[in-house]
């Protein structure tokens, strides 16, 4: 099972947004993140970078909309 932590870049910082997501869907200006449990959280903005090894990924500064 491949479980990822989702990073939002604030600055010189990255600030997580949730942990064991196991399913990402686009929509519109953003994306679903979706955790092993079913939680949903709207995030909205741009993928950065995917890293499948390190198991996260970071998405460009924008809001969250939960």
């Amino acid at each position: 099972m491949c479980l990822s932590t989702v990073y939002m870049n604030s600055g010189n910082e990255q600030k997580e947004i949730m942990k064991d997501v196991a399913r990402i869907e686009a929509d519109g200006r953003g994306f679903w993140l979706i955790n092993l449990f079913g939680e949903r959280t709207f995030i909205e903005g741009t993928i950065q970078t995917i890293n499948l090894m390190d198991g996260h990924f970071v998405m460009l500064e924008s809001h969250k909309l939960s």
